[in-house]
């Protein structure tokens, strides 16, 4: 479960984030998705890393553009502005300044019992943890690493970081033991379903005419654990603005009595994929992976 070394952790210093925090306080939202845009354009324009990270997505999903450069870089360009749109309404909502949230299939829930929120680095969806930690009496649970930039903080838009039982993914079992004890308890786990881990076990699944690869771990937990696992995905919508969820219908696995294999857990990886898929057709700038995305070579 660990995550490798991600883009998130050399972007973001703490100067240039000062400066947005700036002037959010004394500027408003308006002047701070202006100096976005020019930053982003910065960013498109010269760091060659991050580039290369998007490109396999963007080829994959603007096919027509895969061999002009100069589109590419177009079309990352707004990939990033949106990122750094959403990372602005994030930290908005941490200082206060609320969004209304706006869930759409929320009877995809079930009222009681643990459940797997299988969430992606799409859209605002730093903003969805604060609304899925008010669901009812279930205590939520998030698995993830220590973020070692501080300045692009996952829990950014929750006001009160308390309120999460964040389960460490650096300790002996990638917290699976943890995870399985609050889910016997009726509690959500949060986990990040879009983005396979160097190391980590993994399944391949067609991705836009090409292949992503998913990680193992969210269909192992819920499939071992008996749970429904959810997939979520965010946007931010306008006339009015506001924060739009919507939970996809859940993902069930059969009960099996005994030591679940990886290739059991397929069927549900691939329904996750189409759904990440849809996702990208629908809002191309809200995908945030930056990464494992395949050509159409992706069958081995």
């Amino acid at each position: 479960m660990n995550e490798s070394p991600n883009l998130s952790a050399s972007r973001g210093n703490r100067l240039g984030i000062g400066i947005f925090k700036l002037l959010l306080r004394c500027g408003g939202y308006r002047p701070a998705l202006l100096l976005a845009r020019v930053v982003t354009w910065f960013y498109a324009r010269f760091d060659r890393t991050a580039f290369e990270a998007t490109s396999a997505y963007l080829k994959l999903r603007f096919p027509g553009d895969a061999g002009e450069p100069g589109r590419l870089r177009r079309h990352f360009h707004r990939l990033l502005y949106e990122l750094a749109k959403m990372l602005i309404v994030s930290y908005r909502m941490g200082a206060g300044i609320r969004l209304p949230l706006e869930e759409l299939n929320a009877d995809c829930i079930p009222e009681k019992g643990g459940v797997v929120f299988v969430m992606a680095h799409h859209g605002c969806w730093q903003a969805s943890m604060e609304l899925l930690n008010r669901k009812g009496e279930r205590a939520v649970n998030i698995m993830a690493r220590p973020d070692h930039n501080r300045n692009m903080d996952k829990f950014q838009a929750v006001k009160d970081r308390r309120s999460f039982n964040v389960i460490s993914t650096e300790g002996f079992s990638g917290g699976l033991i943890e995870a399985s004890a609050a889910l016997e308890r009726g509690e959500a786990v949060i986990v990040m379903g879009d983005r396979a881990v160097d190391g980590t076990a993994g399944i391949k699944a067609e991705y836009l005419g090409g292949s992503i690869e998913l990680p193992l771990s969210p269909w192992m937990i819920a499939a071992c654990n008996h749970v429904p696992a959810i997939p979520i995905f965010t946007e931010l919508r306008k006339n009015p603005d506001r924060i739009e969820i919507c939970y996809c219908k859940p993902i069930v696995f059969p009960v099996l009595n005994r030591r679940i294999l990886p290739e059991e857990l397929r069927s549900g990886a691939e329904q996750y994929a189409r759904e990440l898929e849809a996702a990208a057709m629908k809002s191309p700038y809200s995908v945030f992976r930056f990464g494992n995305e395949k050509s159409a070579d992706w069958q081995e």
